[in-house]
């Protein structure tokens, strides 16, 4: 079955008490059990929402300085100055390939994160399966006890005692039946859950990986795209470089606000 993260939780049965064949520990561990699959369910269901929105942020941003950079490169300022067309050539050239990164960090993600939690989400149709299956069970169980304490409210009679005798037996079956698939229910999805950390390892590692080559692939373009500056000779550490960088920003900033057409 696939799993649409739109869709509603599967996980909507909550167990139900069954006092005198279960006790309240039994109890207690399977509904700890139940909201702790419900709150993987939905974070699940919340990763795969908010890797899409990543993902789509990232092809959008990709795509929009792509088209900065081509506005630029036909833009006659831009070619009356040879360093500046030269810088906006080779800045668009950097963008062309930011695009082919955000296209293979899109299909990396698709295939090692969004397709196994698919897969993961899909399982807890089953798990929804077994805690109705052991509602059923309840249900049955709790019919079968009103039955019986009707019957002994009655006048016993021959035909009472006889129906007594077989519904208790018939509780008993369904005692033991309702207590063996808890037990079992609980091993199993105790097991699901001490696996759950194993399932999704890879897909947390696989994505780390790919905002390292993703985010270095970035920096070192751009560092490539960025000319080095030498530091003065005499200057005792980076400090005086980056002051030199902040005093240079503001002559350039405070060009620009000389110039008629940003003036108020």
């Amino acid at each position: 079955m696939t799993w649409n993260p739109l869709k509603k939780t599967y996980l909507t049965t909550k167990p139900s008490p069954a006092p005198f064949v279960l006790s309240k520990t039994d109890e207690r561990n399977l509904e700890i059990t139940f909201q702790k699959l419900q709150n993987i369910e939905e974070t699940a269901k919340r990763l795969q929402k908010e890797m899409k929105k990543y993902l789509e942020a990232i092809a959008n941003v990709a795509k929009s300085e792509q088209k900065i950079t081509a506005d630029l490169s036909v833009s006659a300022l831009c070619h009356q100055n040879e360093e500046l067309r030269k810088l906006i050539e080779d800045y668009h050239s950097v963008t062309s390939q930011l695009s082919e990164f955000a296209r293979e960090i899109s299909s990396v993600n698709q295939r090692t994160f969004q397709e196994p939690l698919k897969r993961f989400g899909g399982t807890f149709s089953n798990v929804e399966s077994g805690f109705h299956h052991r509602e059923q069970l309840v249900q049955e169980w709790r019919t079968l006890a009103a039955k019986v304490r009707k019957l002994e409210e009655r006048e016993r009679t021959a035909s009472t005692v006889v129906k007594l005798d077989r519904d208790k037996k018939a509780l008993d079956v369904a005692a033991k039946e309702l207590a063996t698939y808890h037990a079992f229910l609980l091993a199993e999805l105790t097991q699901f859950l001490e696996k759950r950390s194993e399932y999704f390892r890879p897909s947390l590692q696989a994505l780390v990986r790919s905002q390292l080559d993703y985010y270095g692939n970035n920096t070192r373009l751009f560092t490539h795209l960025v000319p080095a500056t030498s530091t003065p000779e005499g200057s005792p550490s980076s400090a005086a470089s980056d002051s030199q960088f902040e005093a240079s920003i503001s002559d350039k900033l405070d060009r620009i606000r000389a110039l008629s057409i940003v003036r108020t």
